[in-house]
């Protein structure tokens, strides 16, 4: 009892900077380049750059950070405000108010190349020429179009869900699957249906190629809002406009890839010992195989004498046979498994049709929780795949158990609906890695590092290593929070 009394009277969390840059709504906030930045877009097209360091604003207009412009939305500009450039440009449809999501198009060879920077030290990989795939509401809005950056095509089309009507796609996420090696699509509808799509590995040629239903469900009764991934891809988390979260378990998948290797190996006779012993079941190298596979089957008999013996439940047939000694039996035909692994008589090549789809119907859902509080939006999943957060049209921040759907914090400081929320990247001390830098050169740095340098260096790394949580408000506010 002593304990919660000193629990309740503790006072409520504040956050440990309000950054102000902004003169409308925020709807979008993210961490970039290990929690040293921060990026939060408005209502009005502004994004603005925060160093997390200094909570200085920086205003985007170029690539290159020393010439960003420092003139902020909410300053009056004395002079003309450089416009940012224009690399991309991809006309969407955005009735239906859905934000759009982005992965990188080989996932598996980035995640090994990262891996390996931070284990063995190399300079971080260079992605600039990396193809990504973007996924928008479609212009039919029940359906989604995933395109291909930097040349802007069109490569998939991720179909209606089911024939009911699902209503508009509210909500988007790509997500790399590393089980199947395979990108996934997952959905939210207004209707409160969401939909994980796979979409096609062997895709070839510039033909626009539908994605493939495997998990459909109907957890809410008003618009999914927000949805987002644990980092492992095993299940999901979805809010809407009701008072449920939900947490949805991905499909276990294959590899579509590799099915289709083992296949055309098959075709092609690349059959090893091993692989014909297994089947025979003979130890590798044996030359005479079961003697099982070696008997024919009805209507023949094998014979006691060596010669063939008709069925007795055959039909009597008096026409003239010639006669089959013991040796020329020995040498016919072999039938079978034994003719499929006679080097002497190969079978002609025979591709199975490929299966049909399953019917994919709906599911309950995995867990859901009734929060007893409607309106929460902008769902995101901390790196480390423990906690899950939201923003609320009641102005309040939640942070639930990502295991158990509990709420464990809530966070209140804004006067105004929350419309974007977002986690800083769970780091460790060897995971800091400085661009264009190996540990050598790293090494040669810190060694010429000036008292003053080197006191900011350290200060700078202990920004990125706290636990940071962003909220993005309806007064043009982000508040800055440090948690569990």
């Amino acid at each position: 009892m002593a304990i919660e009394r000193q629990t309740s009277s503790l006072p409520p969390a504040q956050p440990s900077y309000i950054l102000r840059g902004h003169a409308s709504q925020i709807h979008s906030a993210q961490f970039v380049r290990q929690n040293s930045r921060l990026l939060t877009g408005d209502a009005d097209g502004w994004v603005v750059y925060w160093k997390l360091e200094t909570k200085r604003a920086l205003a985007l207009r170029a690539a290159d950070e020393d010439t960003l412009s420092t003139i902020l939305p909410t300053e009056q500009a004395t002079e003309q405000r450089p416009k940012p450039w224009l690399l991309h440009t991809l006309p969407v449809n955005t009735l239906n108010f859905c934000a759009f999501s982005m992965c990188y198009e080989h996932r598996r060879n980035r995640q090994q190349l990262d891996k390996a920077n931070l284990t063995d030290g190399c300079a971080p990989l260079n992605l600039s020429n990396e193809s990504i795939l973007t996924a928008v509401p479609a212009r039919d809005d029940k359906k989604i179009e995933v395109y291909r950056f930097p040349d802007e095509k069109l490569k998939f089309i991720v179909p209606r869900a089911q024939s009911t009507d699902t209503g508009m796609v509210m909500a988007v996420k790509l997500v790399y699957h590393p089980t199947s090696n395979s990108i996934l699509v997952l959905a939210g509808y207004e209707g409160g249906l969401t939909a994980v799509h796979r979409l096609p590995q062997n895709q070839s040629g510039s033909a626009i190629e539908l994605a493939q239903l495997v998990y459909l469900s109907r957890p809410h009764t008003q618009p999914v809002l927000s949805l987002d991934a644990s980092p492992d891809a095993t299940k999901y988390f979805t809010s809407s406009a009701d008072a449920i979260i939900s947490a949805h378990r991905i499909p276990e998948l294959t590899n579509e890839l590799e099915e289709q290797d083992d296949l055309s190996a098959f075709e092609q006779g690349k059959i090893t010992d091993e692989d014909q012993a297994a089947i025979v079941g003979n130890e590798p190298g044996s030359e005479t195989p079961s003697l099982a596979l070696q008997s024919n089957q009805p209507p023949l008999l094998a014979a006691h004498d060596g010669q063939a013996q008709e069925d007795p439940s055959a039909p009597l047939n008096f026409s003239k046979k010639p006669s089959v000694s013991s040796s020329q039996a020995q040498l016919s035909k072999p039938a079978g498994l034994s003719s499929l692994l006679s080097p002497t008589s190969p079978q002609d090549k025979y591709k199975p049709p490929p299966p049909a789809a399953p019917t994919v119907t709906i599911q309950p859902a995995y867990k859901t929780i009734d929060t007893k509080h409607a309106g929460q939006q902008s769902l995101v999943v901390r790196s480390d795949g423990r906690l899950l957060m939201t923003g609320g049209w009641d102005t309040r921040i939640r942070i639930y158990s990502a295991k158990s759907l509990k709420e464990v914090a809530q966070l209140k400081w804004h006067k105004e609906g929350v419309y974007a929320v977002g986690f800083g990247e769970m780091l460790q001390v060897q995971h800091l890695t400085r661009e264009k830098e190996t540990d050598d050169q790293a090494e040669e740095i810190v060694k010429r590092e000036t008292g003053l340098g080197k006191l900011q260096r350290q200060r700078e790394e202990q920004m990125q290593l706290k636990h940071w949580v962003v909220a993005g408000a309806k007064d043009g506010k982000a508040s800055l929070w440090e948690v569990f």
